[in-house]
């Protein structure tokens, strides 16, 4: 787990905050910790798509958001960023297709593997065998734990600018409300 804490200790936010009430800034930082949440989630899944290979989608789906205010005990506002790093089934990533020497699933090939054909509950699912043996078969998967984590190095530098500056968006806005000139 890494936890990234972002004091602003700008003078230019000292300036600004002093015009403002304890609820708005609340509010303010509130909205730009949930916003800097989903920008990250954003800039995680495009990143990880194209250095794993997986579509989006799936890439997604694996990541979440928890809004951590309840936890903190009233110490601060807080949002969990937690991305699935467990394997991708391979049927998963795209239609898969049956060569002589296995499987090809997007741009992933794999030997040996195979698609069974006579239960219809396997249909389309993409299997390997786990010893030299007949069995025991299991799904093929995609790794993907070394493209996430390297997905999240990439965007970690840009995070705590990139919450500034929605902070400053956010602080403006509740100064525009205070003044009665917000949209």
């Amino acid at each position: 787990m890494d936890a990234l804490r972002i004091d602003l200790e700008d003078a230019e936010f000292k300036r600004m905050i002093a015009h403002l009430s304890a609820p708005a800034l609340t509010k303010a930082t509130r909205r730009a910790t949930r916003k800097t949440a989903a920008w990250v989630r954003t800039h995680l899944a495009r990143k990880a798509a194209n250095q794993a290979q997986i579509p989006r989608r799936i890439i997604a789906t694996r990541i979440r958001l928890y809004n951590q205010n309840w936890r903190s005990g009233g110490g601060g506002t807080a949002v969990k960023v937690w991305f699935g790093l467990n394997p991708v089934f391979a049927d998963t990533i795209g239609k898969a297709t049956q060569g002589a020497g296995g499987v090809k699933v997007g741009s992933f090939y794999f030997p040996s593997a195979f698609i069974p054909g006579k239960n219809p509950r396997f249909a389309g699912k993409v299997y390997q065998r786990s010893t030299a043996h007949r069995l025991p078969i299991m799904r093929s998967r995609v790794e993907m734990e070394g493209d996430g984590r390297a997905a999240y190095d990439a965007i970690r530098k840009s995070i705590e600018p990139r919450f500034v500056e929605i902070m400053r968006q956010e602080i403006n806005y509740e100064l525009l409300k205070a003044a009665g000139n917000a949209r």
